[in-house]
């Protein structure tokens, strides 16, 4: 029995320090570790911020007013057409203001809007289908969507009148732009991943396993 616990004390202290010593490598193996995800972290939100974000773009769609004839003043006796070219599927508006010349009252005209293909029917005698049609009276705006690219004809037909018409118009289209453009949520995100990564890091490259005795 004595020689038992002679072992027992001799080879005691040898546990403990073995025991230590394991406690010792985990906690050294846990520090470098995440000294590790900080340092990828880092260098992840670094990238992000100078090469890969300015790579990383959205969709933007931006509306833009388009100008055709902004201002233009004419006389009509019996009939005048006006013929534009315009883009497919885009919202078309303008105004018209009608005076009777040389009263400069205002007064009426009957004004319609066609297709090339329609304008033909029109033109020789049939039966066409107007984008828009009114017999507007002083002034008044329009707006129509062209169904494909093409000519269109503005005609203005004073024929019912005795008098000419002095006409103001203007015509407009709004155009959608898609561009591509930088995503502006990406420098927060990078910054973010940069400070979360640095203290990461820093706090597993400051940290020092110690041991106790105790």
């Amino acid at each position: 029995m004595r020689l038992l616990r002679i072992l027992n004390v001799r080879t005691y202290p040898n546990y403990i320090s073995s025991k230590q010593t394991g406690n010792h490598s985990d906690f050294s193996l846990v520090v470098f570790r995440t000294t590790i995800i900080g340092a990828i972290v880092l260098i992840t939100g670094t990238l992000l911020l100078t090469v890969i974000g300015p790579y990383v773009t959205v969709t933007v769609q931006n509306i833009q007013t388009r100008e055709v004839d902004p201002h233009v003043e004419f006389l009509v006796g019996d009939v005048s057409d006006r013929p534009y070219t315009l883009p497919d599927n885009v919202p078309v508006f303008g105004s018209v203001y009608v005076s009777q010349a040389p009263a400069n009252q205002t007064s009426d005209i009957q004004f319609s809007i066609f297709d090339a293909d329609n304008y033909q029917i029109w033109s020789s005698g049939g039966q066409a289908n107007s984008l828009f049609s009114t017999d507007g009276q002083g002034q008044f705006n329009y707006t129509f969507t062209t169904p494909k690219n093409g000519v269109y004809f503005f005609v203005f037909d004073n024929r019912a009148s005795l008098y000419k018409k002095y006409i103001v118009f203007s015509l407009l289209y709004n155009e959608v732009i898609t561009t591509q453009e930088p995503d502006t949520r990406i420098p927060y995100l990078a910054w973010a991943l940069v400070i979360v990564g640095g203290f990461v890091a820093a706090t597993g490259l400051i940290r020092r396993p110690t041991i106790s005795w105790a």
